[in-house]
């Protein structure tokens, strides 16, 4: 319907409310705003029902949306209660033919749920693995990845809620949070080449993944505080978007990077404002969509009081090669 839907929370204060903008995918001008009482973080939107999943993360539950009306129709709770709230949900990646949703967690206790989007109802929780964040979904294979840290650093999952494999870099021994050498913040897939591309937020790396073999098939570079990755067939490129800060160092600011698909150069590296964040590319894959976040940190040079997150619209070809 060429709209663009992006999740904004103004406020971690306990109680405030969260919203959807939704934009003109053409333009960005604002049509109109949705609001819900559970703040919103991951987004995922079924085209065949209309409906719009938003992750609930600090309530650990996903709210079901009408997309064209902006109407919430349900409210799935999934994450059970930890200290004073809930476990944490993150990404959701859809199968929309069987109606499944299959959820991440992101706590040091890693879980995946599995959700019956048709009857609204949870189906499976799956424990295993270490700090669950990342999702990619083969809806031909009916295997869903769910990527973090650890030993076995992304997890292969079948439709019916069981654990099938592991695919792992090797560099992890022990057990532990203190001992796991990477995470894998965020996943995307390349089903048709049999690939999975992970953005390491440890190294500051792509990883490319062999599913087949379940090997790192290769590393590229990107820069520190790496976020998200998106995979586009129609241009076969890689699209990586770091912030340039780590714990040690909260100043930098980071950029988005675009890595040839078929050998992995780094065609641009393009500087954004602080703080580059998450993907999504259209679905005929001509123009690349790149939230930005305002730096929250007043020790950071760019922040300032009251500043608003925003959204890039990247037309891929008129980027070229190498323009500006």
């Amino acid at each position: 319907a060429g709209l663009v839907f992006v999740a904004s929370v103004p406020s971690f204060d306990k109680g405030t409310p969260g919203f959807i903008h939704v934009l003109d995918a053409a333009d960005l001008h604002p049509i109109r705003q949705i609001q819900l009482p559970r703040r919103p973080f991951a987004l995922a939107l079924d085209r065949s029902t209309g409906r719009l999943y938003a992750g609930n993360t600090l309530d650990g539950s996903l709210t079901v949306i009408d997309a064209k009306g902006g109407q919430i129709l349900d409210t799935i709770q999934l994450g059970q209660p930890e200290g004073e709230g809930f476990e944490h949900t993150r990404m959701i990646a859809l199968d929309e033919e069987k109606g499944l949703a299959f959820v991440t967690s992101p706590g040091q206790k890693g879980v995946t749920w599995i959700v019956d989007t048709k009857a609204g109802e949870l189906l499976h929780r799956i424990e295993g693995g270490l700090w669950t964040a990342g999702a990619a979904y083969d809806a031909a294979a009916g295997r869903f990845y769910a990527s973090g840290g650890g030993i076995e650093e992304i997890a292969v999952i079948d439709a019916a809620g069981a654990r099938v494999g592991a695919i792992s870099t090797g560099d992890t021994t022990e057990e532990g949070a203190e001992a796991s050498q990477h995470f894998l913040v965020n996943l995307a897939i390349d089903a048709e080449g049999g690939r999975l591309f992970a953005a390491d937020a440890n190294k500051g790396a792509l990883y490319v993944f062999d599913i087949a073999g379940a090997k790192v098939a290769k590393q590229v570079p990107v820069g520190s505080g790496m976020l998200d990755v998106a995979y586009n067939p129609a241009r076969s490129e890689i699209y990586a978007t770091w912030r340039g800060v780590e714990r040690a160092n909260k100043a930098g600011t980071g950029g988005l990077a675009v890595i040839d698909a078929r050998d992995y150069a780094v065609k641009q590296r393009i500087p954004l404002p602080s703080h580059p964040n998450s993907l999504e590319v259209s679905e005929d894959g001509r123009t690349l969509f790149v939230t930005v976040k305002a730096p929250h940190d007043k020790d950071h040079p760019d922040y300032r009081e009251g500043a608003l997150d925003s959204l890039l619209r990247i037309d891929l070809e008129r980027l070229g090669e190498g323009g500006e």
